[in-house]
Order: structure tokens, then C-alpha cells, then sequence
């Protein structure tokens, strides 16, 4: 397909398909046909199952919910990690990292039934730059011709930087995980070898995005903040979504849509169609509401600058 009738950017909400195992297929097509035009996935298993992903968008287009050109589809290059299950991987672990990375594409174009993906996502760093920059130059080696855009997961700012120095096709967006916690101070509550930030919130890695223009996509932005969305004792965010008619959740994806600085896309990974109707409908209000009176503005950004403040450390 020619580049001209892709989807153009990265969308401003995201549908993860993470850890749906063999729901994966009707989710996203529910996701679909809720509204979500945008659909995040990986090649490793078993956290995703991209070939049910394929299954769930194959419905939705032969329904007619929407056509392809109007469709952002994302998936990740894994590398392969030491101690793990070489069937987890829909390519040869011996083989170089060009022609994994050329394995895997291919994996994943056949799985989702499509010939091209708007966004492929090196999914985390390499041991040593070296070998991760290796990965990032045969991942640039199919743009445009079988993917429009490229992005990093995972990934802190030094590491970030290293790479969009040395790339030709620089990176669109970075998938990073956003919580309060952080490398030297992790959640002990939380099970072992999840990825943290450096710094809380991210604030480095989203520094750097707004100087290159590099879209934000955070990923837990629900359970990993209960600093944001729980533990205010004057509930900001659930009386005034209440206030303005909506879900706290989708009050609270406005309100870190507009952090300051870089642009922001939401990750939403919610299995209740209820959620994906109220989360799409109430952002879709929100946008009205801003728009209806200067006095609605300000009612908002007094939840903006909460979520600010916390998040930018103000």
C-alpha cells in the first residue's frame, strides 16, 4: 500500500492488548467498534497474542467498522532475553539481529493480516548500545515500505539519546512506563522485573521528547498511580468528572494529554467495553465542554495543574 493512504501520526488514545491471552481477539474487536482507532501489540508471547490481535481486526474490517488507512496498528521487536524460552519468539535466536528483527516483521505483518505497520516499537535495550543500535538500523531498513513509524520501549534518557543521535529515522514515539517509583526506589509490592524510570514520572525521558518532538506513550498509568488518582483526600478528579459528567478515568487521560511539553497518547488496556465506551465518550464531552465556556476551562485546568504538579514534581 502506498504511504499516502496511511494513517497519518500517532493517535491521541491507544488500545493495549497486553496480557488479554485468549480474549485478545473479541477485545479488540470491541475495542473497534467502540471508537478506539488505534491498536498496540508485540510479537513475544505469552504476554501478547498477536496473531488473535490480527483475528480481532480482521472482524472489525469485514464488519465495516472502519478501513485500514484508518487504522494506527503498533507492534514491537523483542529482543531476546537470556534465560528465556526461545518459543517465545517468532524468530531464530541464533541468528543475527537484522534477520531476527526481518523474522519478526514478517511474523507479524502474516499474523495481523496486513502489509504494512504504522508502528513498530523496539520493545527494550540491548545489554550494550552497540547491539541495540544494531536492531534500530534494520528496523529503519523497512521504512517506508512496511512501516511508517518507529518507537522505543522501555528505554531511559541517556540510552534514548544515544539512539537519536546515531538514527536516520528517528524515533516517533517511546513507551515508557509512568509511576512515582523509580529505579532506585521500586514498589516491593509489585512483582519483580518490571522496568522503572530513573526519575519519577518520567520527567527526564518526557524532557527529552518535547525537545525532539517525540510522542509520549506511557504505559500503567492507572495502577501504577494511586498517588495521582487515590490518594488525594479532596478527591479533585472524582468530583469534578462527576461534576462534568464523565468517568474520573477519562478525566484523568485529559488531563495527561496535556502535561505541558511533549505530546502525549494514551495507552488504555481496559477489558470492560463499558470503560472503552465511557473513556472514548467522555474525552469526546470533555473536548466539548472546553469549548462551551471560559469558566469550563478553568474548572479543568484546576485538574490539569493537580495532575501537573505531581507528575512534573511542581
Amino acid at each position: 500500500m502506498e504511504s499516502s493512504s496511511r494513517f497519518r501520526g500517532i493517535p491521541d488514545i491507544i488500545y493495549g492488548t497486553a496480557f488479554k491471552f485468549d480474549d485478545t481477539a473479541a477485545l479488540v474487536a470491541v475495542a473497534l467498534k467502540a471508537g478506539f482507532r488505534a491498536i498496540d501489540t508485540a510479537a513475544n508471547k505469552p504476554q501478547y497474542q498477536e496473531a488473535l490481535v490480527g483475528e480481532g481486526i480482521a472482524a472489525a474490517l469485514e464488519s465495516g467498522v472502519m478501513q485500514r488507512s484508518e487504522l494506527f496498528i503498533q507492534t514491537k521487536f523483542s529482543p531476546a532475553k537470556a534465560g528465556r524460552d526461545p518459543a517465545i519468539y517468532p524468530y531464530d535466536t541464533t541468528k543475527s539481529i537484522p534477520e531476527q528483527v526481518e523474522e519478526s516483521l514478517s511474523s507479524s505483518l502474516t499474523r495481523l493480516g496486513v502489509t504494512y505497520i504504522d508502528g513498530l516499537v523496539l520493545h527494550s535495550l540491548y545489554p550494550n548500545i552497540e547491539d541495540t543500535l544494531t536492531a534500530w538500523r534494520a528496523m529503519e531498513s523497512f521504512v517506508p515500505s512496511k512501516v511508517s513509524y518507529l518507537g522505543l520501549s522501555n528505554v531511559d534518557v541517556d540510552s534514548l539519546r544515544q539512539v537519536y543521535d546515531a538514527a536516520t529515522v528517528k524515533p516517533s514515539s517511546i513507551q515508557n512506563r509512568f509511576t512515582q517509583d523509580t529505579v532506585p526506589n521500586p514498589d516491593a509490592d509489585l512483582p519483580p522485573g518490571l522496568p522503572y524510570p530513573d526519575v519519577a514520572y518520567d520527567r527526564d525521558v518526557r524532557e527529552y521528547c518535547k525537545t525532539t518532538n517525540i510522542t509520549y506513550v506511557p504505559w500503567g498509568v492507572l495502577w501504577s498511580n494511586p498517588a495521582i488518582l487515590d490518594d488525594d483526600p479532596e478527591q479533585l478528579l472524582a468530583r469534578t468528572a462527576q461534576k462534568i459528567g464523565v468517568s474520573k478515568q477519562a478525566l484523568y487521560y485529559s488531563c495527561l494529554r496535556n502535561l505541558g511539553g511533549c505530546q502525549v497518547s494514551i495507552l488504555c488496556g481496559t477489558t470492560k467495553e463499558a470503560t472503552m465506551q465511557e473513556v472514548l465518550a467522555g474525552l469526546d464531552k470533555l473536548q466539548r465542554y472546553l469549548l462551551e465556556s471560559e469558566e469550563n476551562k478553568k474548572i479543568w485546568q484546576v485538574c490539569v495543574d493537580h495532575v501537573r504538579s505531581i507528575a512534573n514534581g511542581m
